[in-house]
């Protein structure tokens, strides 16, 4: 019997980007997003898991690869914290997610497929 692959769905999507959330929110700890953050870190997500979901295999790949995603959304979260107390703010801005992308790009190169970089 030959085995059928299929892409993956909308609902495979707010799934993977529900997960790297929840991720950010343990890195980012006590700390609280505003809802644009919450969009914006979506809209850097979302495209590279979309893209990484029209492949046959993703499920396989999404398997092996989900730690590198959750450990980059939570070293983001860890880094956007750290910069809204730096401002003395009490919640995460978009502009924190956005610079602590930057940071991360260097430092974390096995994000590989599912991540913003």
């Amino acid at each position: 019997m030959k085995r059928t692959h299929r892409t993956g769905s909308p609902a495979a999507a707010e799934q993977i980007i529900g997960a790297a959330l929840a991720a950010f929110g343990q890195g980012a700890g006590q700390i609280g997003m505003n809802p644009t953050a919450v969009e914006s870190f979506r809209q850097q997500f979302i495209p590279k898991i979309c893209s990484a979901l029209e492949q046959p295999d993703w499920h396989e790949d999404w398997q092996r690869e989900q730690v590198y995603l959750l450990a980059f959304a939570a070293a983001m979260g860890a880094r956007a914290r750290i910069l809204a107390a730096e401002d003395r703010r009490s919640e995460i801005t978009p502009q924190d997610i956005h610079a602590a992308r930057m940071k991360l790009r260097g430092y974390m190169p096995i994000a590989g497929r599912w991540c913003p970089l």
